[in-house]
């Protein structure tokens, strides 16, 4: 490897910041064969023919024959690279004196670093702990951080310190430079490198990165990483102390995917989302009683938190997400709390989790207080800070419902959440653990989990839900510091997108489960919903066109659509073969009753691979994905392994389920899915942060 570095600044219309960038990189790159580049994308304002009398600065002049960004580098590293470090930089952002020294010190620091960056005040997530407005304050910041390195999957595009001898790692073939560069993390990630933020390298950014030049040469590229970075940077916008975006993720992300026809949000509740901004209180005996329990909560070095989202397998009320996790571990060494909506309900059902405490909802905040919101700077700070500036990049309108929903969800959680709050620090000082455990990270219960677990610096621990990447890691947008997922292959696709904090663990048990109930005469089609709009017309027209008295068709629909019985009672007297499951029943129990089962992105689909006489049918998904979490390249992956079929459109599903063989192996016992040794992977994984 050379000492010298090539610095390659990219400016459009910004000369003035080329020449400052330049009269600091001048003095910055001492080493002999250490070079600069400007690369003029288009501008119009007298640079190219600044560029054309200085002496000792390369350039290059964007024109036809350049087809975008990665062309660009392509041409860079080929007649300029010769071996040297890479340092790609925005002509408005600024880097400190001995910046890049600190970069390089931690290229060559040892372990697999392909990359390193500065920290700065336009950048985000992890990037983001200089706020200063000016160059001086950034030279100040500079003096007083202690000289820290630290590991990550995901550096912010704007300005990298890229090794050498990874320069064949770029993506030359894209146009947007985001696009090239997240590409190239992809790719030296997938080879088992990482990169660093060197903690004493700043830098200092005015505005925006000029990206304007970009659109025209692939429009649908560009605006999916405008809104890329625009998201991730909502990570970092708090009000009053709270990071609203990690609680209304989900909804603002439904108003998105309802504009792209994504989810059947006609028939799903999250077209409606919140109904009340008014927190939900119980009596002050059942908060004395709750505080009773908690109270009495013994110390253990495992804390799980759950949900009620049980459902009734094999005559017991079953976490389905995390039951088996919990039986992995022995019962001296955890213990259960369980967030609950009825006490008394609860009390009559049977569960068979040890060590489980119940808390009623309703008694936390009427123990712990509720806050006050001013309503009225509530949604002008919505409005200008998420709503607007999502409508601008996408071109789009959010219907009114979703926008006062996403307000009143707001204003439920900044009330819920002081109670939430000392509830969960009061629990964490009595328990006292050394890690904490849930399912579900997304939910508002749990989010607020988080937030008292970082303050209390309580390592969390999210399992999996469901088969989507985790995008990005980001402190302040991630719903616990780790997360175990069910399968190498959404970890490693996950590391890819950015995430090195995803782990493949496995479900305990997911194989001695899948029993095979005994079928009757008529092969049982399941369609398992996950708000997809075309999910429930595939299972209507498969329903009329196939035989009626050799076909069952089932519908499982999502917990979140609307169906009144009436509609439901009126479409199964229309078609008499066609039959609705509630979202509420056990996924492995209507599995092990079927013969077919038929997803789009539904992690049901997955659940069926421990069953090796059922078919699985895949249909391709032709929504428009603007989010990051995207099953399709895990499906893809399992795809292209033969244990699940992919039906291009309706025709090729019936042709498919009419060559089902009743009786046939469809995949062995082991799929590529599902991990071995899960209850061991697990174990190992809890003794690791006990041994902390």
């Amino acid at each position: 490897m050379k000492d010298g570095v090539l610095a390659v600044i990219t400016a459009h219309n910004e000369m003035q910041y080329v020449k400052l960038n330049v009269q600091i990189l001048r003095g910055e790159l001492q080493e002999a064969d250490s070079e600069i580049v400007v690369v003029d994308n288009c501008s119009d304002d007298g640079l190219q023919q600044w560029l054309m009398t200085q002496k000792n600065i390369s350039y290059i002049v964007c024109d036809d024959k350049l087809e975008g960004y990665g062309e660009i580098l392509k041409v860079v590293a080929e007649q300029f690279g010769n071996g040297r470090d890479l340092l790609l930089l925005r002509a408005n952002c600024f880097l400190t004196p001995g910046s890049i020294a600190c970069m390089k010190a931690a290229l060559r620091g040892g372990g697999d670093i392909a990359a390193a960056g500065p920290v700065g005040n336009n950048l985000c997530g992890e990037q983001r702990c200089f706020l200063g407005n000016s160059y001086e304050e950034a030279q100040d910041f500079q003096k007083s951080i202690a000289d820290e390195v630290v590991e990550t999957a995901y550096l912010n595009a704007d300005v990298m310190l890229l090794r050498g001898d990874t320069l064949d790692r770029l993506e030359t073939g894209l146009a947007i430079p985001q696009a090239v560069l997240r590409g190239y993390m992809k790719n030296v990630l997938r080879d088992g490198k990482c990169f660093a933020i060197a903690k004493k390298a700043v830098c200092f950014a005015v505005g925006d990165t000029k990206d304007e030049p970009y659109r025209s040469l692939a429009a649908n590229v560009y605006l999916q990483e405008r809104l890329h970075k625009l998201l991730y940077h909502f990570g970092d916008i708090d009000y009053k102390g709270v990071y609203l975006y990690k609680y209304l993720k989900s909804d603002i992300l439904a108003g998105i995917n309802h504009q792209n026809r994504l989810q059947n949000t006609k028939r799903s509740k999250l077209a409606l989302t919140w109904g009340a901004k008014d927190v939900a209180l119980s009596t002050e005996k059942e908060a004395m009683e709750m505080q009773e329990v908690i109270e009495n909560l013994p110390q253990k070095e495992v804390l799980f938190v759950t949900l009620p989202i049980r459902r009734m397998h094999q005559g017991e009320y079953i976490h389905t997400a995390m039951e088996t996790y919990m039986a992995s571990l022995s019962e001296e060494l955890y213990l259960d709390l369980e967030i609950v909506g009825d006490v008394e309900e609860d009390r009559k059902r049977k569960i068979p989790t040890p060590n489980r405490y119940a808390v009623l909802e309703a008694a936390i905040p009427r123990a712990y207080g509720v806050g006050d919101v001013n309503g009225k700077e509530l949604l002008e700070f919505l409005w200008c800070n998420f709503i607007h500036p999502l409508e601008q990049t996408l071109g789009m309108k959010f219907e009114e419902n979703i926008f006062h929903g996403c307000y009143r969800k707001a204003v439920y959680l900044l009330k819920a959440r002081v109670g939430y709050m000392g509830f969960y620090k009061e629990v964490i000082s009595r328990v006292k653990p050394k890690v904490i455990i849930y399912s579900h990270g997304p939910d508002m219960v749990l989010a607020c989990l988080r937030d008292a677990a970082l303050e209390l610096e309580i390592p969390t621990l999210e399992i999996s839900h469901g088969i989507v990447t985790a995008g990005a890691y980001h402190k302040h947008l991630v719903y616990a510091d780790d997360l175990a997922a069910y399968s190498e292959i959404i970890a490693k696709k996950s590391r890819e997108s950015g995430n090195g904090r995803v782990l493949g663990i496995g479900k305990p048990g997911v194989y001695e489960q899948a029993v095979q109930a005994e079928r009757g005469p008529a092969i049982v089609i399941a369609f398992i919903s996950s708000l997809e709009h075309e999910i429930f017309s595939y299972a209507r027209n498969l329903a009329m066109r196939l035989e009626k008295q050799k076909y069952l068709v089932v519908y499982k629909s999502h917990n979140s659509e609307l169906w009144s019985p009436v509609e439901i009672a009126e479409i199964q007297t229309e078609i008499v073969n066609f039959r609705f499951v509630s979202g509420s029943v056990d996924i492995r129990e209507l599995i092990g009753a079927s013969d077919i089962v038929v997803g789009i992105r539904s992690s049901g689909i997955f659940d069926a691979l421990p069953y090796p006489e059922v078919k699985v049918i895949a249909v391709k998904d032709t929504a428009e994905d603007f989010s990051e979490e995207k099953p399709k390249a895990i499906l893809q992956e399992v795809i292209e392994r033969g244990e699940i079929v992919l039906a291009e459109d309706e025709e090729q599903l019936y042709r498919e389920i009419s060559s089902y063989e009743r009786g046939k192996t469809y995949r062995g016992e082991r799929n590529c899915f599902w991990q071995e040794n899960a209850k061991e992977r697990f174990q190992a994984l809890v003794d690791s942060y006990l041994q902390k």
